[in-house]
């Protein structure tokens, strides 16, 4: 049973993010998602959706002037942010030897310097109302023995994985729990285009996905924090 009353999602228009925003809208939940800006077109289809009950705010939220004024935007919207759901990522398959340090920025960029500069103006305003729940997109292989070829993806969510670990400390005396899920390949149309040789029936499903990510972010999980959760399609 969700009993979360307000949310925010960032990446809202990624796979994940969507099935989220429909299923807490669904059981009652005031949302706030964040999307790129220059996406005004598909932000008000989106919230034409879902009649008053989900605002869409664009913004770079890798910079953190911009993510200061979308939070406390969020608050003016919502009077607090009870949970938060950090879809924002990039993936590409590349080795060390051969990928341009642009790349790895990009990486970077999107895979933690969002999360650590987003995620701490979220955790603050949960510090100031007095607890939330923060949940973050790692890679199940972060834990595991790393292939060839995705060691700069890998060690962007390596580093994310740090972040989730050390935040959640700092959340234990704020009532903040903040924790990851680490999924394999997650079944989207865009995966499925850039692998086609591998078979997707070994994906992990991004709606059974949304709906751990909100289940573990409930009030009642009181003593969940800092968990890097796996997350497979399979058992292997």
């Amino acid at each position: 049973m969700n009993t979360i009353k307000t949310a925010t999602v960032a990446a809202c228009f990624s796979v994940t993010a969507k099935i989220i925003i429909k299923n807490l809208i669904a059981s009652g939940t005031q949302v706030v998602a964040f999307g790129r800006a220059g996406d005004e077109i598909r932000a008000k289809e989106m919230e034409a959706k879902y009649g008053g009950k989900l605002t869409v705010l664009l913004g770079d939220l890798s910079d953190e002037e911009e993510s200061k004024a979308l939070t406390a935007k969020s608050i003016e919207i919502l009077g607090k942010i009870e949970a938060h759901y950090h879809c924002t990522g990039v993936f590409t398959w590349k080795h060390w030897k051969d990928i341009e340090v642009k790349e790895v920025d990009q990486l970077f960029n999107a895979n933690f310097k969002t999360a650590f500069i987003f995620g701490r103006e979220i955790f603050n305003t949960m510090e100031k109302s007095g607890g939330g729940s923060i949940m973050f997109v790692s890679a199940r292989d972060t834990i595991r023995n790393i292939p060839a070829g995705f060691g700069p993806y890998m060690a962007s969510k390596m580093s994310l994985n740090g972040l989730v670990e050390s935040m959640a400390a700092e959340g234990v005396d704020h009532n903040i729990k903040v924790n990851a899920i680490l999924p394999t390949i997650i079944n989207t149309e865009v995966n499925r285009m850039a692998m086609p040789n591998i078979d997707p029936s070994t994906w992990v499903d991004p709606t059974e996905m949304a709906e751990l990510m909100i289940d573990l972010t409930q009030p009642t999980k009181t003593n969940l924090s800092g968990a890097l959760i796996v997350f497979n399609a399979k058992m292997h």
